[in-house]
């Protein structure tokens, strides 16, 4: 083995092509994302009680639901915020729940069991389990015409953007915000009305009784069996002016439309708002699945909104709002500054310490190690997002730990006289057991972060598992090809230049040399300094501040305005 090494150039050469093209090969299929995908484990169930005060809505709404919800075993807590005409339930699941979909399915079952004993105006809980995902993109529907924005206009093109993003492949979720709620406008003439005797809650309980939507009967024989439901529902400004209101003394019929006004309008108060350049619009906002490249997708998001655009008429406009893609290449461009920047420092330092070629050989092993973390990811499916990129970078200083310590022992064996087998052979059995230990200690170090329950350990996971395969490189790639670098190319001691051997430095060397003299005569005394380093470091640990994540700029900002109960009951 180790003679293959040393002397089978092809064999060295052969390995180092395998890491390059199945580096480069992850690099081009893995996944990439800015954020990675994090079990949801959170809902909410929100139920309008409109005219209702806080008190009638936890009494009639709010508690209703929660013993019906409480059923559920996988629950970890239960949050709830009953409001002037709106009840919020926030749901969360135990750390251990994977499979969630089941679960919110269930919850959505007993919500609708507990339909039945909420009044009648309040049985429209909805519960919402898209919670907590970042938009991979976000477009906006403008209007660019003048006069008044017609965003029910913008509404309908909004919804066939919405229609073909869904059909991209990789799009996960796609959702509108600002949308409007259409409704028909019944302006009653008063007059009009009076003449004929009725009322408006007269005319409105015939519309209601005219709107059709239940069936009105069942057909069935031996082999047969279907439902009967009368055509002509109220779905036109048309049909709704054919409604029938009465039957006047002289025989006519008096349509709503010869006392009424018809239109069809945005609903008002609406329901959600949003601004784009400070004039209404609509946004959609695409999610993609997370097993796919953004840069592919968002090309594909791309290709289909330049198709619309084109066929939208010139006062709509679609402008791109936000996307993932520029920060994702952003870290990837950092992680490929960072990897150049560690071989150039690395190359440079080594070559002051150990010489050039020993230099050359050590740096090497960092981009080989950044290739095989790259290959393990993709074996694993761990994509390349901002977690997975802060790893390779957290690992940059300790790829070419076990690569210096062998490459210098190598050298040092070869100064010594021995040949290139016997140094590199040596050298492997004296050191392949220490630096597994530390390696493996190393490694067990980040596990607690790998095995960290719940949405956190999903979140900063990508950390310590791109961590522990960088050092699990390290480790394989130091006792194998950089071992047979070393030992055919590295240098022999016969060099007395400083870019040879590296630079020489007496007085640094005499002091360590009596330092280590010192802790050895005096083992206590040298315990009790070195202690007081780590001793300090918990002293100082308990008097700094602990945060989850540093502070960061961003691009962005949110606005949040809580309005008093009496403007929100209004």
């Amino acid at each position: 083995m180790v003679k293959s090494l040393v002397e089978n150039a092809r064999l060295a050469s052969l390995a180092i092509a395998l890491l390059i093209v199945a580096g480069l090969g992850a690099i081009s299929s893995l996944p990439r994302m800015e954020d990675p995908e994090i079990t949801n484990r959170f809902a909410t169930v929100i139920t309008q009680y409109p005219g209702a005060s806080a008190e009638r809505v936890e009494a009639l709404v709010t508690e209703v639901l929660e013993e019906q919800l409480r059923r559920l075993e996988e629950l970890k807590l239960v949050q709830s915020t009953s409001r002037p005409g709106i009840s919020v339930i926030t749901l969360e699941l135990k750390d251990n729940i994977i499979d969630t979909d089941s679960v919110w399915s269930r919850a959505r079952d007993l919500v609708s069991d507990g339909r039945a004993q909420l009044p009648t105006s309040a049985q429209n809980s909805l519960l919402d389990d898209q919670l907590g995902y970042a938009n991979t993109a976000i477009l906006g529907l403008v209007w660019k015409g003048g006069g008044e924005v017609r965003t029910d206009i913008l509404n309908r093109y909004a919804k066939e953007l919405q229609s073909r993003l869904r059909l991209v492949s990789g799009t996960d979720f796609v959702k509108l915000y600002g949308a409007p709620e259409e409704e028909i406008l019944v302006q009653l003439d008063g007059q009009r009305v009076n003449q004929i005797g009725l009322s408006p809650a007269a005319v409105a309980q015939i519309l209601a009784n005219a709107d059709s939507k239940i069936s009105a009967g069942e057909l069935s024989n031996n082999h047969f069996r279907a439902l009967v439901e009368v055509s002509g529902e109220l779905d036109s400004i048309t049909r709704v002016g054919q409604v029938p209101l009465k039957v006047d003394a002289s025989g006519q019929i008096v349509r709503l439309a010869d006392v009424a006004a018809v239109s069809r309008q945005p609903k008002t108060p609406v329901n959600s708002l949003a601004l784009i350049e400070r004039e209404p619009g609509v946004m959609v906002s695409a999610r993609m699945l997370s097993d796919t490249r953004i840069d592919k997708w968002l090309a594909r998001i791309d290709s289909v909104v330049t198709e619309l655009q084109a066929s939208f008429p010139a006062n709509i406009e679609v402008q791109w709002l936000f996307d993932q893609e520029s920060y994702t290449t952003v870290r990837l461009t950092d992680l490929v500054g960072s990897l150049l920047m560690g071989f150039i420092i690395i190359l440079l330092v080594l070559m002051l310490t150990l010489g050039l070629r020993n230099a050359v050989i050590v740096a090497i092993s960092l981009p080989l190690t950044a290739l095989f973390t790259l290959t393990c990811m993709k074996y694993v499916n761990l994509p390349i997002h901002q977690m997975s990129v802060t790893g390779l970078v957290v690992a940059l200083g300790i790829m070419v730990d076990n690569a210096i310590v062998i490459v210098d022992a190598i050298a040092q064996r070869r100064a010594q006289g021995l040949n290139k087998l016997q140094a590199v052979g040596d050298t492997l059995k004296h050191f392949w057991l220490p630096l597994a230990g530390s390696t493996i200690t190393t490694m067990l170090a980040f596990a607690p972060i790998v095995l960290m329950p719940g949405a956190a350990g999903e979140f900063v996971g990508g950390i310590a598992i791109s961590v522990m395969f960088a050092l699990l490189g390290s480790y394989l790639i130091s006792h194998t090809l950089i071992a047979g670098l070393a030992g055919r190319f590295g240098s022999d001691g016969e060099g007395q230049h400083w870019y040879q051997k590296g630079i020489d430095l007496p007085v640094v060397s005499n002091a360590f040399r009596r330092s280590l003299t010192l802790a050895l005569k005096r083992p206590l005394l040298a315990g009790l300094v070195i202690g007081t380093l780590p001793i300090a470091g918990f002293i100082a640990s308990g008097q700094m501040t602990e945060q989850f994540f540093p502070p960061s700029d961003r691009d962005m900002f949110q606005v949040e305005v809580y309005l008093p109960p009496l403007l929100q009951h209004h």
